[in-house]
């Protein structure tokens, strides 16, 4: 009998466990707030000759230049609300610290190219996103894929901060919030683990050559739902 009971009750919670989830994880009028890393992928500005006029009007190589802004892993933060049925809005902060690195080659004044040379950045992003979900259930009730597409305003701070470059930054891709507990009692409803595939599109404001460059981001994340 106590087999039984216990067989009985474990069936019981394994039964009504997933509709229980489920009905958190759709709940449309909950603000949730996550938190966790971003990796973000090398943005390359290209490579340029630093050429030296000759006295008969040609040009002559010094030497080559390319330079990059690093891929780095930094922290970021989002809180959504519900705006319509199967669409929310989030306010996104990000911060990191890469590197703009610069490689010389072909330096014909000196024996020691290449040469790389870094600086250290300080980089922020503040910016809002909208997010669309399909209600595709690839993982059961637990699991809700997302769509996502916004845009930020993005500021890097280079020299120990004494240069400040200001620009844009356009995301969009998609992701998935997977259903970790959730109670219907209490000031939290839910805890999740959320997980984001981006392509990061940085304005030409903030890059070197003055043109727009598109970078992947991935990013892990815990979530909680009010």
């Amino acid at each position: 009998m106590k087999r039984l009971a216990a067989g009985s009750c474990i069936s019981l919670i394994l039964g009504v466990a997933p509709a229980y989830g489920q009905a958190a994880s759709s709940d449309p009028r909950r603000v949730e707030v996550s938190a966790g890393v971003e990796w973000q992928g090398r943005t390359s500005f290209g490579s340029r000759d630093a050429n030296e006029t000759t006295g008969s009007g040609g040009t002559f190589r010094l030497f080559s230049a390319a330079s990059e802004l690093t891929s780095v892993s930094g922290f970021a933060v989002r809180v959504s609300m519900p705006l319509i049925r199967r669409i929310a809005v989030e306010a996104t902060g990000r911060y990191s610290t890469p590197d703009i690195s610069t490689r010389v080659t072909s330096d014909v004044e000196t024996s020691n190219a290449p040469i790389t040379a870094a600086v250290h950045v300080k980089q922020f992003a503040l910016g809002g996103a909208a997010l669309w979900y399909p209600g595709v259930s690839l993982f059961g009730s637990r699991a809700m894929v997302f769509v996502r597409a916004g845009a930020a305003f993005d500021r890097r701070l280079e020299d120990d901060g004494t240069r400040v470059v200001d620009g844009t930054l356009i995301e969009a891709g998609g992701g998935l919030k997977y259903l970790l507990g959730s109670r219907r009692t209490g000031w939290w409803r839910a805890l999740g683990a959320r997980a984001d595939i981006l392509a990061l599109a940085r304005g030409a404001a903030a890059s070197l050559d003055g043109r727009t460059h598109i970078s992947p981001a991935l990013g892990a994340s815990m979530f909680v739902r009010f």
